[in-house]
C-alpha cells in the first residue's frame, strides 16, 4: 500500500504494533465522562497542539492507554463500554492494509470517493451480514452511508457489546457534529472476543484530536436532545418532552428518583417521526412543589439524565387586582412559555373558553385569545376585560400551552 499521512483512521484497540519507536511526545486530555487525565503519546511522526485550543495535530500516530471496563446496562440488557473521540478528519487515498489495523475491536476509517475530491464516507473494520472481517463501508440504519468532507470536525463513538461468556464483540459507531446529534451505525461484529472492555485507543494518519471521554456500562451517546418539562394541573402532574432526530418509534420512559431508588412515572409511544412534542400525565403520585432527580429513557434505549433536581412547578397567581374595566393578574411563568386564559360559568364547567386578554410583548401590549408567549423574567402580568361577554363568566384559569 502506498502510505500518505493524509490521512486518519481513529482505532479502539486491544493491542496496536506500532511501525516505528522515534522520540516520543505526550499530550493531555481530561475525560469528558469520568474527569481522569488522559495521555495520548506521539508514538511516530510529529504532533504538537494549537495555540489557544485544545486540538492535538499529528501527523503520524497517538496512542492512549487506559481501561475502560465492560459493565452491565439494565435498559439494554447487554455489558457495555463505550469511548468517545472528537477528530478533525482527513481523507485517506486507500484504506489501511490489515496488518496496519492489527487485532483491534473497532475501527473507522474516511476513504476519498475520487482522486483529488474532498468528499468521502466512512468505513469501518469488522463483519456485517455474515461477510468475512474487513474494511465495509459503515451504514446509517437507514442503509445510508455516513458521508464526510475533508477538514471537518466530529464526534465518533464507539459503543461495544461484549459477549456474556463467549461469542463476538458487536459494535456501533455514532457519528455527528456535536454530543447531543450523532446517529447510530448498524450493527458490526468485531474480530475479537473480548468481555472485559477497551485498552485504549490509536490515532493514524494526519488530523486532530480534542476530545475524549470514556463509559462504562452506559450506551453513549444520547442519541438525540429530549427537552423535558413538569407542571401541575388539576388533572394531575404533567409531563413534556421535546424530541430531537428520533431514531425508531418506541416507548419513551420517565423515570423519577424516589426514597433513592427510580421509579417509573409515565411513559409514551414515541412515533419515530425526527422531531415531536408529547405531552403526558404521570401514573406515579408525585408531589407538587417538592424537586425530583428525573431519568428519560428515550425511543432506543438510551438513558438522559437531568444533571439537577427539577421542581415540579405550578401555575400560581401572585396578585388579582380589579378596577371597573379589567382585572390585573400576575402569575409565575417561564421565558419563551406560551399561556392562555380560559374563562367559565362555573368551576365544575366542562366547557371553557379563550378568554380575550392584554398581555405584554417585547413592544408595546398584544390583545387576542390566543395564546401569548411570556417575556423575560420569573412573573407575567396580564389584564382581562372585564365585558359583559367575559363577566358573565366569573372564573378564569390560566394554562400553559408549550
Amino acid at each position: 500500500m502506498k502510505q500518505r499521512l493524509s490521512q486518519l483512521v481513529a482505532c479502539v484497540v486491544t493491542g496496536f504494533a506500532c511501525l516505528t519507536a522515534p522520540a516520543q511526545t505526550t499530550f493531555n486530555l481530561e475525560d469528558g465522562n469520568t474527569y481522569e487525565p488522559r495521555v495520548f503519546t506521539n508514538s511516530m511522526g510529529a504532533a504538537w497542539t494549537n495555540i489557544g485550543s485544545s486540538m492535538i495535530v499529528f501527523e503520524g500516530q497517538l496512542d492512549s492507554t487506559f481501561n475502560v471496563t465492560s459493565a452491565y446496562n439494565a435498559t439494554s440488557g447487554d455489558y457495555i463500554a463505550s469511548l468517545q473521540v472528537v477528530v478533525q478528519i482527513n481523507l485517506f487515498d486507500e484504506l489501511p492494509a490489515s496488518n496496519v489495523v492489527g487485532d483491534v475491536q473497532g475501527a473507522v476509517a474516511a476513504l476519498r470517493d475520487a482522486p483529488a475530491s474532498s468528499n468521502g464516507i466512512y468505513y469501518v473494520w469488522g463483519s456485517t451480514n455474515s461477510a468475512p472481517v474487513a474494511w465495509v463501508p459503515l451504514l446509517q440504519t437507514n442503509g445510508v452511508p455516513f458521508a464526510i468532507t475533508e477538514g471537518d470536525t466530529r464526534y465518533l463513538t464507539f459503543v461495544f457489546s461484549y459477549p456474556v461468556s463467549s461469542g463476538n464483540v458487536t459494535y456501533r459507531v455514532f457519528v455527528g457534529d456535536t454530543r447531543d446529534t450523532q446517529y447510530p451505525s448498524e450493527a458490526v461484529t468485531s474480530l475479537t472476543t473480548e468481555t472485559g472492555g477497551l485498552t485504549g485507543v490509536s490515532l493514524l494518519g494526519v488530523g486532530g484530536i480534542e476530545q475524549v471521554a470514556s463509559a462504562s456500562g452506559e450506551v453513549a451517546p444520547l442519541s438525540a436532545s429530549i427537552g423535558f418539562s413538569v407542571y401541575a394541573t388539576s388533572q394531575g402532574v404533567l409531563l413534556i418532552l421535546d424530541t430531537e432526530e428520533e431514531q425508531c418509534a418506541g416507548w419513551i420512559i420517565v423515570k423519577a428518583k424516589v426514597n433513592g431508588e427510580w421509579v417509573e412515572v409515565g411513559k409514551y409511544w414515541a412515533d419515530g417521526l425526527g422531531s415531536s412534542h408529547y405531552e403526558f400525565y404521570a401514573t406515579y403520585p408525585l408531589v407538587v412543589g417538592q424537586p425530583y432527580e428525573f431519568m428519560v429513557i428515550d425511543e432506543a434505549g438510551n438513558i438522559h439524565t437531568l444533571g439537577q433536581p427539577v421542581e415540579i412547578k405550578t401555575i400560581k397567581m401572585e396578585s388579582v387586582v380589579m378596577d371597573a374595566s379589567v382585572i390585573f393578574v400576575t402569575f409565575n411563568s417561564e421565558a419563551g412559555r406560551s399561556y392562555q386564559v380560559l374563562v367559565a360559568s362555573s368551576l365544575t364547567a366542562t366547557n371553557w373558553i379563550p378568554a380575550v386578554v392584554y398581555y405584554p410583548r417585547a413592544v408595546g401590549e398584544g390583545y387576542d385569545a390566543e395564546p401569548f408567549m411570556a417575556g423575560a423574567g420569573v412573573q407575567t402580568t396580564i389584564k382581562i376585560p372585564r365585558g359583559e361577554s367575559q363577566t358573565s363568566r366569573a372564573f378564569f384559569k390560566i394554562i400553559k400551552v408549550d
